[in-house]
């Protein structure tokens, strides 16, 4: 491990069960670089949450998960807690704290820093964010998008060195959906995170990550970037779909799906 780079995430042969029943069999990724929007995608049982899980320390496994040279199984839950933010599918039970508040408290935990300074950082997060206007709205009057805004902005006011975001589009509409990824897009550069994310919708995945995992059955088919890895080839194995990958004037890829295939290809 000499030669890692500050940042840079590396995992190896990751194992998780439930019981008898094994979720990920030995997931060993190519080192992912800090700076990068990394997509896992899949279908539904694929394992891509409990692979975010697992790498957040949330759930027992076996394997190793390094961040910038630290083996991450050898620290703390608290310590771990602090180099990377994990932002569930489904988000706890809201509690009566002004938007503001709840930033704040996120923001403050695991480090001293002055009101102050947690005040205004919160404040620019919420304005990244474009929610600026739910500054002093209470959580539990939110609705569910809402609050998954927030969820987000608690996770980027930590500034984490790994960010960890279980479907965090889900209950955002269209226009969420885009700004949302933008901003951690940005973020990602901005502040030299490596960020993971569960996604559905394959086409804001391959517009607005750098790179992709495809997922299936608890193991990795393929890791590459966006352009790279996506081939009709790989979408049937992991899908089961028969597609074109098409390019639009502007750059960006846009997946057709034509039908079904009657049998994945062999992995």
């Amino acid at each position: 491990m000499a030669e890692h780079q500050e940042g840079l995430l590396q995992v190896q042969g990751l194992c998780v069960k439930y019981g008898r029943r094994k979720i990920l069999h030995g997931i060993s990724l190519n080192p992912i670089a800090p700076g990068r929007v990394t997509a896992l995608l899949g279908p539904n049982g694929s394992g891509k949450s409990t692979f975010l899980r697992a790498i957040a320390g949330l759930t027992a496994s076996n394997g190793q998960v390094i961040l910038g040279g630290k083996d991450l199984a050898s620290l703390s839950l608290g310590e771990r807690a602090k180099l990377a933010a994990y932002l569930p599918q489904t988000l706890p039970p809201t509690v009566h704290l002004q938007v503001i508040e709840a930033i704040m408290v996120a923001r403050r935990a695991g480090e001293a820093v002055s009101a102050e300074r947690a005040l205004q950082e919160s404040a620019d997060v919420l304005e990244e964010l474009g929610i600026g206007s739910l500054a002093l709205r209470y959580m539990d009057e939110l609705s569910g998008g809402q609050r998954q805004l927030v969820g987000l902005a608690q996770a980027l006011v930590r500034r984490p060195a790994l960010l960890l975001l279980d479907e965090p589009l889900s209950a955002l509409d269209l226009h969420y959906q885009f700004a949302v990824m933008d901003v951690v897009r940005r973020e990602t550069q901005k502040r030299g995170m490596v960020t993971l994310l569960v996604v559905h919708d394959l086409n804001i995945a391959l517009q607005r990550a750098d790179d992709v995992v495809y997922m299936r059955e608890g193991a990795s088919l393929a890791q590459g970037g966006v352009m790279d890895v996506t081939t009709p080839e790989v979408l049937a194995n992991v899908y089961g779909v028969r597609t074109r990958l098409e390019v639009c004037p502007r750059g960006l890829p846009h997946v057709l799906v034509d039908g079904i295939v009657e049998q994945r290809l062999q992995a």
